[in-house]
């Protein structure tokens, strides 16, 4: 029949130190035990039985030194029939404020490959000193409080990797778009500027010589050369108002000042407002369903439903793209669906890839894309398509504590 600490330890949930030292306690017969964790160079007490949080926290023992400190060295096991340790501090967690000594037992809390994450340490009258069998039975308690404590801090280290991972994954996104951001109003101040400017003096001219032409009539000259300058101007002015139009889709595409200013469920709804025809609907939660979305997260959905509106719109011959933005506990679900030609999601990528080069596929391009935006955010992707039968795409996002992108 398992033991109470046994079961403690066994149990797959987060454990209390101090319950565990007192069940450690309990399991030995002790009047008090004290679990000690070390770190390679100082044992720092983890939990202790009976509790007394001040002197926890000040009890600081260098690994070699003491006898705990020799067995988070040595890792071996050590049974004394009577110790007072000089520490006023180790001795007041022992009862020993007004002298005396106790009978101790303290085992290394060992982790695989026997890193030493601990001692475990019991104590009780020296009229009632503890046996080597009693180690030895005790050992396996504290090597799997020593398993314990190796996946703890395992975990830990595996949630920091993480956090830093989000950290680099936010600032990365963050500097792609101040550079969309920085292009866009290059664009926008440079060429554009220009290009409105030369529509207008195009503009200018070609009223000028409309001017020269009526006069030309009027004095029965010749108006053949000025009507062909004007044509060639009116040309140019086309040329130059298509250009400025393309600039500013450009800009658009490169950069979303709603997303900036308004936040994703704005710029999904301003997108819908610039697709051809009214193809593109939205169907949002309130905005405020939102607001622990991190910015390099809306900026990375915004980007995956323009690029998918983007592939319906052109690629797939969609008449109607539905794009929605929900919220369910602590998960963020966009999705976007078409009713385009759609396309065999089963077949071989090379293969797709040459079907489109021919043109015989009016699939949707940038999957790749999308799907290495999902990864990057640690959202997931669902895509389901047929021909003709459209497209869905699903993006499933767990939102968790945004990284400070200048940590």
């Amino acid at each position: 029949m398992r033991s109470a600490l046994w079961e403690m330890l066994a149990t797959p949930v987060a454990f209390d130190l101090g319950a565990l030292a007192q069940a450690f306690a309990e399991q030995t017969r002790s009047d008090g035990a004290i679990i000690q964790l070390s770190d390679g160079a100082r044992l720092t007490v983890g939990g202790a039985y009976p509790p007394d949080p001040a002197a926890q926290a000040a009890l600081v023992v260098q690994v070699g030194q003491g006898v705990t400190g020799l067995v988070a060295r040595n890792g071996h096991g050590m049974v004394l029939g009577a110790d007072a340790p000089r520490s006023p501090i180790h001795r007041h967690l022992l009862g020993l404020d007004h002298g005396g000594s106790v009978a101790r037992l303290c085992v290394p809390a060992r982790g695989l490959g026997g890193q030493i994450l601990g001692v475990v340490g019991v104590h009780r009258g020296v009229d009632e000193p503890y046996s080597d069998e009693e180690m030895t039975s005790l050992q396996p308690c504290a090597d799997l409080l020593g398993l314990r404590l190796q996946v703890a801090d395992l975990r830990d280290a595996v949630d920091a990797h993480r956090d830093d991972r989000d950290r680099l994954i936010a600032q990365a996104i963050s500097a792609q778009e101040a550079e969309r951001r920085r292009i866009a109003s290059d664009l926008h101040d440079g060429v554009t500027t220009a290009l409105a400017s030369m529509s207008f003096h195009l503009n200018a001219a070609e009223l000028s010589i409309a001017a020269a032409e009526a006069e030309c009539s009027e004095s029965g000259g010749e108006g053949t050369t000025l009507a062909q300058a004007r044509s060639q101007i009116g040309v140019a002015r086309t040329l130059a108002d298509n250009a400025y139009a393309q600039t500013r889709a450009a800009i658009t595409g490169l950069h979303s000042l709603v997303l900036d200013d308004l936040g994703l469920v704005a710029a999904l709804e301003s997108l819908a407002k610039t697709a051809p025809d009214g193809v593109m609907v939205t169907e949002c939660d309130p905005v405020g369903r939102f607001a622990d979305l991190p910015d390099h997260a809306a900026a990375a959905l915004f980007r995956i439903a323009q690029e998918s509106t983007s592939n319906a719109i052109r690629h797939g011959r969609a008449k109607r793209v539905t794009v929605s933005l929900r919220r369910h506990g602590d998960d963020v679900l966009l999705g976007i669906t078409d009713d385009g030609v759609g396309f065999d999601v089963r077949q071989d990528p090379a293969k797709r890839a040459a079907a489109r080069a021919e043109g015989t596929e009016g699939a949707h391009f940038g999957l790749s894309s999308i799907a290495e935006r999902c990864a990057l955010i640690g959202a997931s992707l669902r895509i389901d398509s047929m021909p003709g039968r459209g497209t869905t795409v699903i993006v499933e996002l767990p939102v968790r504590r945004a990284p400070d992108p200048t940590g």
